[in-house]
């Protein structure tokens, strides 16, 4: 497989070269997929067959330049579509092969045994990100009543000019990163107890920003999602005032498909 033609092709003349097959995504050979279903550049996907598993696919360009943000729109689109249908193990964006028998034997075919194990493992399942934004005056007026040293550097700040102080503001900043560390770490800790216990499956994610408290993505049955979603109203309710918490999903299941054979982290 590979994930783009040689930068060196020749420029397609029409019937003088095939295209080649886009791919979204891995599911079981007797999915259905949604009606009407485009991709990129508005290419009709199909489905791709190989003994019990199938790729759904679109064809472009093998010198069409991949990356624009419409582009990755369309990917997520049908990858998003495709997991609302089906069991789906999605491929990152841009997965091309030359040719449909090429991803049977070169992609499909070899590691079948894998792509049908995590298929298994997903299957029955959607996966759901609860993530949480610090309300930013309530967290400062914790860490600043949690730690002494940063009280006093506060209120000395306050008393000195700009230029006098410049040392101790750099010092509270460093205690105030170092705060809010820790309470990140205790209140990802928090969020994964509260709502463990209603998913197969558990993937913290780094944060994604300063002001971020906890984030993390969970594999959720269709039969577990009502006590889920009231495990995650009872979390909101408990941090309200204090953390923004936040739910999306259904999403396709990204953060637990383990990596493809030889490449493990």
């Amino acid at each position: 497989m590979t994930t783009r033609p040689k930068s060196d092709a020749p420029e397609r003349v029409p019937g003088d070269m095939a295209l080649a097959c886009y791919v979204y995504g891995v599911v079981h050979a007797d999915a259905r997929l949604p009606e009407d279903l485009t991709g990129i550049a508005g290419g009709k996907v199909s489905l791709v067959r190989h003994g019990d598993l199938g790729a759904a696919v679109s064809e472009i360009s093998p010198v069409q330049a991949l990356g624009t943000r419409d582009d990755l729109l369309a990917h997520e689109a049908v990858v998003e579509a495709l997991a609302n249908e089906t069991t789906t193990l999605p491929l990152r964006f841009g997965a091309v092969v030359t040719t449909a028998d090429a991803l049977a034997e070169e992609m499909l075919g070899p590691h079948a045994d894998w792509f049908l194990d995590v298929l298994d493992d997903l299957s029955g399942a959607r996966e759901f990100a609860v993530s949480g934004v610090y309300v930013e005056d309530v967290v400062l007026r914790e860490v600043l009543h949690e730690d002494p040293e940063a009280a006093r550097l506060r209120e000395r700040i306050r008393e000195l000019p700009e230029d006098a102080a410049y040392y101790d503001r750099i010092r509270l900043g460093e205690l105030i990163v170092k705060a809010l560390d820790d309470k990140r770490q205790t209140d990802t800790d928090e969020l994964i107890t509260a709502l463990e216990p209603y998913a197969t499956a558990v993937a913290p994610r780094a944060p994604a920003g300063e002001d971020a408290a906890a984030d993390a993505a969970f594999l959720v049955t269709d039969r577990r999602l009502p006590e889920f979603e009231q495990a995650v109203d009872r979390l909101g309710e408990r941090w309200s005032g204090r953390v923004r918490l936040r739910m999306v999903g259904p999403l396709a299941p990204y953060d637990f498909v383990p990596p493809p054979p030889g490449e493990e982290a």
